[in-house]
């Protein structure tokens, strides 16, 4: 192993004494492989297994908390009991392999408008996402209590199925960005107009997250993705993050997950940037997990700007071994996830839909 390498496999520990053997965590990845009712399949359980070997951390998902919740076919859910069974193989084998499984709870919103035809998407508000083209339902205030209800009600289940903690999807344009975002939540109520109300939904979802995870009877972590920027002159901007993680690191969540190096809608510079000024306001206040890039020396150097865990997304979804390969030392310089040709255990017709989302730069 190259001495650039040997500190991102250094143990971390975070507050709730849940130890992790090294900094590297396998990020959350959609394998367009689960049943039609959410329920894993078993290409997901081979697709882990081939990919868990070396990393702390297992980051599943996202997986849809209610099943209006879907963003795409073949996402894992969370949304029900039946599906209880098979997450619990998945988190068995995760623990034989020496990893932490995390769950990402998510909700799409009005990114799920044309999943299906048994629902209508809702959304803070009857403006449509720009790729979906439908309105939405603006969500109710009694629909806003189900929905808070329904990250508890997942987040027990994800107890049930073994998980060692959750991770409530703050970003990637769900539903809680929707809230958050003054380009998504026109409301005038309560959850919407100033920062603060725009704040209202999410920090709801978290305490009731947070009160769920403190009867798991074991150390169980609660983290919190986030999106640092928004493109458009009505998007968040970095002072806007600032704002809302200084009210994150006053709630009871024990990590927050930057997205910026993965955000499509910005150049690779503005992205290093981003992360820069975020781990600098965050100032150590909560432990700070980030994405690292393709290669091993851009995981080590964003591992250097003080990120507690690095997760891999597409390195893993090229090089099953990437892990094993900086171990060893012989891990490519670049890899190229839309021209693979490989054998990554994954159907043709799986891979071809993973490369074409990813081809188009569409963060699912």
């Amino acid at each position: 192993m190259k001495t650039a390498y040997e500190k991102l496999f250094k143990h971390f520990k975070f507050v709730d004494a849940l130890e992790m053997k090294n900094r590297l965590a396998m990020g959350p990845i959609l394998t367009y492989a689960s049943r039609e009712n959410g329920e894993i399949s078993d290409i997901d359980l081979t697709f882990y297994e081939k990919r868990v070997g070396g990393v702390s951390t297992v980051i599943v998902g996202p997986a849809f908390i209610t099943e209006n919740g879907q963003v795409a076919h073949g996402q894992i859910g969370i949304h029900r009991d039946q599906v209880i069974r098979k997450l619990h193989q998945l988190t068995q084998m995760i623990h034989r392999r020496g990893a932490k499984a995390i769950l990402q709870l998510s909700h799409g919103g009005r990114k799920c408008v044309e999943m299906k035809n048994k629902w209508q998407a809702i959304s803070p508000s009857e403006k449509p996402h720009k790729r979906k083209g439908k309105k939405p339902v603006q969500m109710t205030e009694r629909d806003i209590i189900y929905m808070v209800q329904a990250f508890g009600e997942a987040t027990t289940r994800a107890m049930e199925a073994g998980f060692d903690g959750v991770e409530i999807d703050g970003g990637n344009e769900c539903l809680l960005q929707q809230f958050m975002s003054r380009q998504a939540n026109e409301r005038s109520d309560s959850y919407g107009g100033s920062a603060e109300n725009r704040f209202t939904f999410a920090l709801e979802v978290i305490r009731e997250v947070t009160r769920r995870a403190a009867h798991a009877g074991k150390p169980f972590i609660v983290g919190y993705t986030l999106a640092p920027k928004e493109k458009g002159y009505l998007g968040n901007k970095v002072e806007d993050t600032f704002e809302w993680i200084d009210r994150l690191v006053h709630t009871e969540i024990d990590y927050l997950h930057i997205s910026a190096l993965h955000e499509p809608t910005l150049s690779s510079e503005e992205n290093r940037s981003l992360v820069s000024s975020i781990i600098k306001h965050v100032n150590h206040r909560v432990p700070l997990v980030g994405t690292g890039g393709l290669t091993a020396t851009e995981v080590a150097e964003a591992f250097e700007k003080g990120l507690a865990l690095i997760t891999i997304e597409q390195a893993l979804v090229v090089q099953p071994d990437w892990v094993e390969k900086v171990i060893n030392s012989d891990e490519p310089a670049s890899m190229d996830v839309t021209s693979l040709d490989k054998d990554v255990s994954l159907p043709p017709e799986v891979l071809a839909h993973w490369q074409d989302m990813h081809k188009n730069d569409r963060p699912y």
